[in-house]
C-alpha cells in the first residue's frame, strides 16, 4: 500500500460518509430508530456504530504507530462497542448530531493515516481477536476503517428499504 493508495483508502471512506450522510438528511428522523426486526439495528444504531468503532480502530492504528507490535483489536463482545448500540443511548443521538460527528470523522481519518509511512503497512502485532492476530496494519485500515465503514453504509441502505 503505497501513499497513493493510502490517499485513495482517505477518499472511499470520505464517499461513504458522505453517503451515509445523504441517507440520514434524506430520511425522516423517527425512521432511522425504527428496527427491520427484533434481530437488527436500526440505521441510528448502526450510525451508532460506526461512530464507535472508526473512532476505536483509529485509536488501536495510532497506538499501533507509537508502539509496534503491541496487541491491538477487539472482538464483538467489547464492551464499549456494545454499549455504543444500546437503544436507551442510541434513541439520544439526534439525527444532526450523528450527522456532524460522521463529517468529524473524516479528518481525523485523513490525520490517522498521514501518519502513516508505507514501511509500516506491513508491520504485523498480535491481537486480542484471534482473527486478526499477526494481520498486517495495511488490514487494519483497509477492513477495519474502510470496508468497514462502506459495508455499514450498504447495511444503512437494506435497513432503510425494509422500514419505509
Amino acid at each position: 500500500m503505497s501513499t497513493a493508495v493510502l490517499n485513495e483508502k482517505v477518499e472511499v471512506f470520505k464517499k461513504s460518509i458522505t453517503d451515509i450522510v445523504e441517507l440520514l438528511n434524506n430520511t425522516e428522523e423517527s425512521t432511522l430508530y425504527v428496527k427491520p426486526s427484533e434481530t437488527e439495528w436500526s440505521a441510528m444504531q448502526i450510525v451508532a456504530h460506526v461512530l464507535e468503532a472508526v473512532d476505536f480502530w483509529v485509536e488501536d492504528l495510532e497506538a499501533l504507530l507509537i508502539v509496534p507490535g503491541a496487541k491491538w483489536g477487539r472482538n464483538h463482545e467489547h464492551v464499549r462497542r456494545l454499549a455504543a448500540v444500546e437503544e436507551n443511548k442510541v434513541g439520544q443521538l439526534k439525527k444532526e448530531d450523528a450527522i456532524e460527528a460522521l463529517q468529524n470523522l473524516v479528518p481525523r481519518v485523513e490525520a490517522a493515516l498521514g501518519k502513516v509511512k508505507e514501511a509500516d503497512l506491513e508491520k504485523t502485532a498480535p491481537s486480542y481477536n484471534p482473527n486478526f492476530d499477526g494481520k498486517p496494519l495495511s488490514f487494519l485500515i483497509d477492513h477495519l476503517i474502510v470496508k468497514h465503514v462502506v459495508g455499514h453504509h450498504d447495511q444503512i441502505v437494506r435497513h432503510l428499504a425494509k422500514v419505509k
